[in-house]
């Protein structure tokens, strides 16, 4: 069988008082289905709006200064905000998952509506960088 599910990319939650957080390590997956806890929520809902953190300019009205407003400023402003993370694929029968990639984000599924009936490509964002020492320690 094959699954597919949003996941939200969590940010680290280090410091953050606002609300509670919780349920997934920072820079983990979490799934967005109607099994997250009010921790979940909390951490969902920090995590984009710290990805979508930006200050005032000519077309956004000025930042307020008090919290929860200013760290929510970037996201209730936003025309479309940017959102971490992707549709999850898992085959049971293999086990084998695709997880999504860099620089694409939740806010692209509509990209896989299509996919049954026009099988082309569907971005899938890139791998990260290798360091630049990545090679080093190794046989060829």
């Amino acid at each position: 069988m094959i699954i597919m599910e949003p996941v939200l990319e969590i940010r680290p939650s280090d410091g953050f008082a606002l609300w509670p957080v919780g349920g997934s390590a920072p820079y983990g997956f979490l799934p967005l289905d109607g099994a997250l806890d009010p921790a979940g929520i909390g951490s969902a809902v920090m995590s984009v709006a710290d990805d979508n953190d930006v200050g005032s300019s000519e077309d956004r009205p000025t930042r307020p200064e008090e919290s929860p407003d200013g760290f929510l400023h970037g996201l209730l402003t936003s025309d479309g905000p940017v959102t971490p993370g992707g549709l999850r694929v898992t085959d049971t029968a293999s086990g084998t998952t695709l997880v999504p990639g860099c620089c694409a984000g939740l806010e692209t599924w509509r990209e896989w509506c299509g996919l049954p009936d026009d099988p082309g490509p569907v971005c899938l964002g890139h791998d990260p960088s290798p360091s630049p020492n990545a090679s080093e320690g190794t046989s060829g």
